[in-house]
C-alpha cells in the first residue's frame, strides 16, 4: 500500500478519532512545493534546533508508521495515532529563507521541563495526566520574554500567551522523531507550521515586517476581518489561555445567559496584561490593551479558553478609526 492510499486509511482514521481537520492535509506524493520529492537534508541526521525548518510530512499520516512505532514503544495503537496525528516528523530540512512548512523557532532541552521524560513511550500517553501536564509546561516554555511578561501580568498560574496569527498558521510543539530520539536528541521543539508553505518565520509577528494582511484587524462597523492596512477599529494581538486556571477553579469555566462571568476586577487585570503585550511591540499612544472573551468559543474545539487581546479604544473614551497595523518596532 502506497502513498495517497495510505493516507486515505490514516484520514479515515482520524475521522474515527475526531479529528477530521487532519484530513484536508494533501496527501503524500501529491505534489507542492513543500512536499516535493528530494531536496533538503534528512532530519535523522540534523540536530533539532531553533532556527531550523521542515517539510510537512508528519508521523501520523501513514497507519504503518504509527503502527511500527506503537509496537517499538508498546503503546496501544489508538493512544499512539492521537499523539502522532499532525504531529512533525522532521522528516526533511527546508532553507528558512524560503517556503516551508515547519519551523522551529524554539529548541527547548527536556531536562528543563517537568515531568521528566525518560521513555519515547511517554510521549505516545495523550491521555495520560502526566502528558497533559507536560504539554502545559512545554507551551509555557515556548513563550518568550515578551510572552512572559504578559502572563505574569494576569497573575493566573498557568496562563499560556501566543501571538495572533491568521488561520492556517498554528502553533504547537513536538518532540524527536523516533530516529532522532535513538541518536541522543532531547529537545522539544517550539513550531510554527503553516498550511501552505511560506518564507514567514516567527519572529515576525512581533515586528512590523509581518504582512498586514495576515494580521487581524475588525471593522467595527462593517462586523468584519479586515487587512490592517485598511481603516478598523481594532487589531487582535495575542491570545492568552486560561485552560489550566478553569481546570483549577481559578477562572469561570462555563458560559451563562450567553456571556463568560468575569467579574469586572478581573476584566481590569486582563486588560492591564494585555496593555503590558501592546506596549512591547508599539509605540502607539493612541490605543489600549483590552481583554475580551468571545462565548462561542468557550471553549475552542481544542479545548482552550482564549482570552482575546485587542489594540482599542480604552472603554471609557470614544471609539476611533485607525489604518495600520500597531506593531511598529
Amino acid at each position: 500500500m502506497h502513498g495517497p492510499h495510505r493516507w486515505l486509511l490514516g484520514c479515515l482514521l482520524a475521522l474515527a478519532l475526531g479529528m477530521a481537520s487532519a484530513c484536508a492535509t494533501t496527501p503524500p506524493g501529491a505534489g507542492g512545493l513543500d512536499g516535493a520529492a528530494g531536496g533538503g537534508q534528512d532530519g535523522a541526521q540534523v540536530r533539532l534546533a531553533s532556527g531550523t525548518c521542515w517539510s510537512a510530512t508528519t508521523l501520523g499520516q501513514d497507519p504503518q508508521t504509527i503502527l511500527a512505532i506503537s509496537n517499538e514503544f508498546k503503546v496501544n495503537y489508538l493512544y499512539a495515532a492521537r499523539a502522532l496525528l499532525g504531529r512533525a516528523a522532521f522528516a526533511r530540512t527546508r532553507p528558512c529563507n524560503g517556503a516551508h512548512s515547519i519551523e522551529v523557532y524554539k529548541a527547548v532541552a527536556m531536562s528543563d521541563v517537568q515531568p521528566q521524560v525518560a521513555d519515547y513511550g511517554q510521549l505516545l500517553e495523550p491521555q495520560t495526566a502526566a502528558y497533559q501536564q507536560l504539554s502545559l509546561q512545554v507551551d509555557r516554555a515556548c513563550m518568550n520574554q515578551t510572552l512572559f511578561n504578559v502572563a505574569n501580568a494576569t497573575g493566573i498560574n498557568n496562563t499560556v500567551v501566543t501571538p495572533a496569527f491568521p488561520d492556517g498558521m498554528t502553533l504547537g510543539w513536538a518532540p524527536p522523531s523516533p530516529e532522532q530520539w535513538a541518536a541522543g536528541q532531547r529537545v522539544y521543539a517550539c513550531t510554527l507550521t503553516q498550511a501552505s508553505p511560506s518564507a514567514l518565520l516567527y519572529n515576525t509577528v512581533f515586528s512590523g515586517s509581518f504582512p498586514t494582511e495576515d494580521r487581524t484587524c475588525i471593522d467595527n462597523r462593517a462586523l468584519e476581518y479586515v487587512d490592517c492596512a485598511r481603516t478598523h477599529n481594532r487589531e487582535r494581538i495575542g491570545l492568552i489561555d486560561v485552560q489550566a486556571a478553569v481546570a483549577t477553579g481559578q477562572f469561570p469555566g462555563a458560559v451563562r445567559n450567553g456571556s463568560v462571568p468575569v467579574t469586572a476586577v478581573l476584566y481590569q487585570v486582563l486588560d492591564r496584561a494585555c496593555t503590558t503585550y501592546l506596549k512591547q511591540v508599539s509605540d502607539t499612544t493612541k490605543l489600549t490593551g483590552v481583554a475580551e472573551i468571545d462565548p462561542g468559543q468557550w471553549p475552542t474545539r481544542t479545548g482552550a479558553y482564549p482570552v482575546e487581546c485587542e489594540a482599542d479604544t480604552a472603554p471609557a473614551k470614544q471609539t476611533i478609526t485607525t489604518q495600520g497595523s500597531v506593531f511598529d518596532k
